[in-house]
């Protein structure tokens, strides 16, 4: 497992990083705790020492199972959390925030149980967030901490910001990092304080932040790129059938995305690149990785992750670096099936 700064910090993780999404069940039509906790533990020790996770996934759920996995190992692992996103400061004021919907590839919005959801990036009630935070994870302090959604028309960056840096000072965080953001939103952040990580999806099929400055301002400013869905949900794994029928509540049920016509497609354009995968003795879900953590010295690959099985899979992509032909070959096959994505 390769090893990789975390920004301009003092802090390195493993290139691979444990997403925890899935652990929360919400919107993957459950979980479950016990198995999660063993996938967690198998990452580690696998070699994964970078967890990810935020309060959101199944509203608090996710790091509640994160902290009681880590209880005995806290100090070998890099704790990524977020702020930033609120449910549950009821009843909630006047003017407290954007009303966040959460939406698929298709644009329908998803069921949001029986929670309203906002972003608040108002400095008292991201402290709070952080503060509610350390108490589900069980720890003192959080390794880095990322603003979950990078807009909060209520809310100057400048204060977000600030407070954040001030979390910092105090030892409650020890990095700094936004997600979901454009370019001038990252610049401004930058320009008011140290931005250690921006975490954006990013994977073969889906790479905006090559074209919207985000990839180019991540490397300008030195800040580390968490890359999100590098499988994209599984479809880069190459085991999805076409026909698989998503339980109601996935987030997968009615995108595109996973139509059985688009599936068949990418599994095709998969099988051409197994053949390169078989090189780096990879599995091609495995190579779509390591293809991630192979376009940026400072890119972490998150990969979300249900079962002790998947966990130890993902953690064999991060020894392997992808060489420039191979890369350019992946392209040429992507391009002819018609499957990148350069919005």
């Amino acid at each position: 497992m390769r090893f990789r700064q975390i920004g301009t910090t003092e802090i390195e993780a493993s290139a691979v990083g444990l997403g925890t999404w899935v652990m929360g069940g919400w919107m993957w039509g459950g979980c479950d705790d016990a198995v999660a906790e063993r996938a967690v533990q198998t990452a580690l020790d696998a070699g994964i020492t970078l967890i990810d996770t935020a309060p959101i996934y199944g509203f608090g759920r996710s790091e509640e199972t994160v902290g009681r996995a880590i209880r005995k190992r806290r100090d070998s692992v890099v704790v990524a959390s977020k702020c930033g996103l609120y449910w549950d400061y009821a009843p909630l004021p006047p003017n407290c925030g954007e009303l966040h919907c959460f939406a698929n590839d298709a644009g329908r919005t998803q069921t949001l149980e029986k929670y309203a959801v906002y972003r608040w990036l108002r400095p008292d009630v991201l402290r709070r967030g952080v503060e509610d935070s350390l108490r589900r994870l069980k720890t003192d302090y959080i390794d880095v901490m990322q603003i979950h959604h990078a807009s909060d028309r209520t809310t100057a960056i400048a204060d977000a910001m600030g407070e954040l840096e001030e979390l910092r000072r105090e030892g409650k965080i020890r990095a700094i990092g936004i997600s979901n953001a454009n370019r001038a939103q990252f610049d401004e952040f930058c320009a008011k304080g140290v931005l250690d990580v921006d975490q954006e999806r990013y994977s073969m099929l889906d790479r905006r932040i090559e074209t919207n400055g985000l990839l180019d301002g991540c490397k300008e400013k030195k800040a580390s790129l968490f890359a999100y869905s590098p499988l994209e949900n599984g479809l880069l794994t190459g085991k999805l059938d076409p026909s698989r029928v998503y339980k109601q509540g996935d987030l997968r049920l009615g995108n595109p995305k996973f139509s059985k016509d688009n599936v068949k497609r990418v599994n095709e354009a998969l099988d051409a690149i197994r053949e390169i995968a078989r090189r780096y003795n990879l599995e091609v879900g495995q190579f779509a990785v390591a293809w991630v953590l192979s376009r940026y010295d400072k890119a972490f690959a998150l990969c979300g992750a249900r079962t002790p099985e998947h966990a130890l899979s993902h953690a064999a992509a991060g020894d392997a670096v992808i060489e420039s032909e191979d890369i350019e070959a992946v392209d040429a096959i992507l391009s002819n099936f018609g499957l990148v994505d350069l919005r």
